[in-house]
């Protein structure tokens, strides 16, 4: 994505860059675009004709003759900036050009995986490690444990709010229904598999209770188990769930069974708020549609109702795709509508609407602004584990198109995105670290 760097700096996306020299592991980096228009990577700290090392913001590298440890820092000759969120992972995508203010509601390290705002203006949360809190984005009103535990990636995941909670209390919620394990055991040794559900509770003064179980056993894993969950306009809950893979068994056996239609795992799933199979589902089945790897984020297109999921693929292919009833997907035969691997069939296969095969994005949760007087009603937003931003995507259009919306700031908000909702005009982000980030729409 090439942009300004005067602009760059007065919009403020600067994020700090601790890059050391010739260091390859875990760095996060830029490209940087001469006059001439030549593109140089400086990841390894390596330009063609000199060495350089990023260290402070990205708008500036460091301008060094060979054997030279005085270096100066320096922007001259740099015109544009393309950015990337590690060494093999260009992002090639523009930047909007959205004008918006950005500010954090101290809410502490809240380590929030999804979030549900309510119709007074407060919110609910979830932590990884069991915590369900509720917010009014200055002071913790009350928190329940729902009694899991982080293991990995999964634990106490999605939660969504009965359309009627003021007066039922009712909320819904996806987790891990055992106990931690050994991430990498001794594979001679028995292991348990991870199961989730999806249940619904009286959620009220701080309590959870009256448990009533919905979905059960769930097929998952530490690494995919999907887990967002969200209640469409006729008020059908929809499940998304990961295709199992790392799941601590025969993995052989497992492998495919996204494919298979009374596999829990890798599907989306369609229940009543009692937790009953609708009538108007493909078959007489939880399962919605298939063939998904681990799809972590869902909401409803606000003219048509559609369902949309963004999904995490196999090193980039990340894909967003339009849940159509019975619809296969088709992983892991495929992987953006191409054939992926050999060994596993699948027949009559929907192509994704968006494909993210040129970089990896690490989709999470999303949200479209449903607000038709917004100047950003109908995008969709994905928020993106790697590299810690929000992506915009226009669906409606002749082409289907999408920008960098938003790139953490670190002073303002210190995490990896894993969820953002559209409240009152407002983008709120949250995510694995301190507070949460709210972007609205300058005037």
């Amino acid at each position: 994505m090439d942009f300004d760097v005067e602009k760059f700096k007065e919009r403020r996306y600067l994020f700090s860059l601790t890059l050391l020299v010739f260091v390859v592991a875990a760095t996060t980096a830029v490209v940087l675009t001469d006059e001439g228009g030549d593109s140089y990577s400086v990841w390894d700290c390596t330009f063609t004709d000199k060495d350089t090392c990023i260290q402070t913001e990205i708008t500036e590298y460091q301008d060094c003759e060979e054997g030279d440890t005085n270096c100066e820092y320096t922007s001259e000759g740099i015109e544009e900036v393309s950015m990337f969120t590690d060494q093999v992972n260009y992002v090639k995508a523009p930047m909007t050009d959205e004008e918006y203010s950005v500010e954090s509601l101290d809410v502490g390290d809240n380590a929030a995986w999804d979030a549900e705002f309510l119709d007074n203006g407060t919110f609910l949360y979830t932590e990884l490690d069991g915590k369900l809190v509720h917010h009014d984005g200055e002071n913790e009103i009350d928190s329940a444990e729902v009694g899991t535990e982080k293991f990995g990636n999964t634990g106490l995941l999605g939660v969504a709010a009965d359309p009627e909670f003021e007066e039922n209390r009712y909320v819904y919620l996806y987790y891990y229904k055992g106990e931690w394990q050994e991430l990498d055991p001794d594979p001679s040794e028995d292991v348990d598999p991870i199961y989730n559900r999806v249940s619904r509770f009286t959620y009220e003064n701080g309590e959870l209770t009256d448990e009533e179980v919905l979905i059960d056993d769930i097929d998952g894993s530490s690494g995919h188990s999907g887990g967002r969950i969200d209640i469409d306009p006729e008020g059908y809950l929809y499940v998304t769930t990961g295709d199992s893979e790392f799941l601590k068994s025969d993995y052989e056996e497992l492998y495919g069974k996204a494919q298979e239609p009374d596999f829990l795992g890798g599907k989306v799933l369609r229940t009543t708020l009692d937790g009953e199979i609708p009538e108007t589902n493909p078959k007489d089945s939880y399962v919605y549609a298939k063939g998904l790897r681990n799809p972590q984020g869902i909401d409803f297109h606000p003219e048509t109702g559609d369902p949309y999921v963004s999904m995490h693929g196999p090193w980039r292919y990340d894909e967003v795709n339009r849940i159509e009833p019975g619809a296969n997907y088709g992983w892991p035969a495929e992987r953006c509508g191409e054939p992926y691997e050999e060994t596993v069939e699948a027949e009559n296969t929907t192509d994704p609407v968006y494909c993210f095969d040129e970089w990896t994005l690490a989709p999470s949760g999303t949200t479209f602004v449903d607000d038709k007087k917004h100047p950003w009603y109908g995008y969709y937003f994905v928020t993106g584990l790697r590299g810690s931003m929000v992506y915009a995507i226009d669906l409606d259009g002749e082409e289907t198109e999408g920008e960098v919306f938003y790139i953490r700031e670190t002073e303002e908000i210190d995490n990896r995105l894993r969820n953002v909702e559209f409240h009152e005009g407002s983008l709120y982000l949250f995510g694995d670290g301190y507070g949460v980030g709210k972007l609205t729409p300058e005037e």
